[in-house]
């Protein structure tokens, strides 16, 4: 993981000994949406690396716009399960 939190591991320690969980219906949908978009990143840039091919134009388009769908994702989960609307 990329830059973590300087305060993870007590997030973690916080989330675990408060028993934080997060609803069923949560997790369905992030796991459909960020799984399906992380897959199809993982499949262009791996068949890339598998066939010592530089990324095409388009194809770094593609995995701009499945990062920019889990960032608009996120947005709208938060959005809607934020309680400072």
């Amino acid at each position: 993981m990329a830059n973590p939190l300087s305060n993870e591991q007590e997030i973690y320690e916080r989330i675990e000994k408060e028993n934080i969980t997060v609803h069923p219906l949560i997790w369905e949908l992030l796991d459909h949406h960020i799984r399906n978009d992380l897959h199809v990143i993982n499949i262009i840039i791996g068949s890339s690396a598998v066939f010592n091919q530089s990324v095409s134009v388009s194809d770094a388009k593609k995995v701009i716009d499945h990062t920019g769908q889990i960032k608009k994702f996120l947005d709208r989960l938060k959005k809607t399960t934020s309680e400072y609307k």
